[in-house]
């Protein structure tokens, strides 16, 4: 997994995992990785795809996924 790409970076937790669950129903493997500090609220949340998935997993995210503070 250390080769994996970040497809999507976001401060707010449920945002990650709600594209992280989009794109595994797609049919992709997909990780969250949380590289936020709770105490300072710093850093993001990233949504990991393998090599061969990202520009599925980026026309995804372009093309269905919308969130209101976009």
């Amino acid at each position: 997994m250390s080769n994996w790409q970040t497809v999507f970076e976001s401060k707010v937790p449920h945002q990650a995992e709600i594209v992280k669950d989009i794109l595994t129903n797609a049919g992709l493997q997909a990780i969250v990785i949380n590289k936020q500090d709770y105490a300072y609220k710093f850093g993001a949340l990233e949504v990991k795809v393998n090599p061969d998935s990202v520009m599925r997993a980026l026309k995804i995210i372009e093309e269905d996924i919308h969130f209101d503070n976009e």
